[in-house]
């Protein structure tokens, strides 16, 4: 922002968020899609179970 000799720093910013952390020209962060993540070759595994006290 300095550098830039800029007021705001959101307009130096690579990908802007917004205050709720989301980057609305992407949609992310969104669901992924069983499909999608077939084609990235990637699963979604709970994490095992651990005893309880």
């Amino acid at each position: 922002m300095m550098l830039a000799d800029e007021p705001n720093i959101r307009k130096t910013t690579a990908f802007p968020l917004n205050q709720n952390a989301q980057d609305l020209l992407m949609g992310a962060p969104s669901e992924v899609t069983e499909d999608r993540l077939k084609e990235l070759h990637l699963s979604n595994r709970k994490p095992p179970r651990t005893k309880e006290h």
